[in-house]
């Protein structure tokens, strides 16, 4: 199994995916940047997610103004990191393009405990095109460390892939393992923990918001 050890935190502690072309999404995210922020540009980049992570740095807190839009294998899920110190937070992000482009998105979260978020977790989100019950979230599972304890939380449509049975044993962070979160993505076409799935070609989004000087608060 290709794991959280492969992956280059903290800028993939945290993955958006959209099921939508790549230049389709860094246009998009373009475009919703240049709202907030009264501007925004897209850069053309060779090579995939190994070639341009570092396009990111330098990384910060609070503001994203960098990030990067990556083309998978198989042209089926565009992914999405942004430069956040610690780690990415897409949710925002991919909930408003699922809405505005009419998509399918997901947010996978793989955080291992003693990482630089301080704090354990693994998590699937799941987004439609249309408004639910909350927001346009239609799944979320959840396994968190909270303190010295672990809370488990599941929300919204069960999918067929799940592994429903799992939801009750005793120890809760067994309820969604690292290896149950990859046979998820793998069930929606994903491989977020695979270096080579995030094969591009890449779009680096910056806006010019910015940092206030020594602020790495997340």
């Amino acid at each position: 199994m290709t794991g959280p050890e492969d992956r280059r935190d903290p800028v993939t502690a945290a993955i958006g995916f959209l099921e939508a072309p790549t230049d389709d999404v860094a246009a998009s995210l373009r475009a919703w940047r240049a709202q907030i922020h009264g501007a925004a540009d897209v850069e053309h980049l060779s090579g995939g997610l190994k070639e341009n992570v570092g396009r990111l740095e330098p990384l910060t807190g609070r503001v994203r103004p960098r990030e990067l839009v990556v083309g998978t294998a198989g042209g089926r899920w565009t992914a999405l990191f942004d430069c956040g110190v610690r780690g990415g937070d897409p949710v925002a992000s991919v909930g408003h393009l699922s809405r505005s482009m009419g998509v399918q998105g997901v947010v996978v979260v793989c955080v291992a405990e003693g990482a630089v978020r301080g704090q354990a977790a693994r998590q699937l989100q799941l987004f439609g095109p249309l408004p639910t019950d909350f927001l346009n979230y239609v799944r979320t599972i959840s396994v968190v460390q909270d303190g010295s304890r672990w809370r488990f939380d599941a929300h919204g449509v069960v999918q067929d892939f799940e592994e429903v049975e799992a939801y009750a044993a005793r120890r809760v962070e067994d309820r969604l393992t690292p290896e149950m979160l990859q046979r998820y993505c793998r069930a929606l076409g994903l491989e977020p923990f695979a270096p080579d799935f995030y094969a591009g070609p890449s779009r680096l989004v910056t806006n010019p918001s910015a940092p206030v000087v020594g602020d790495w608060s997340g």
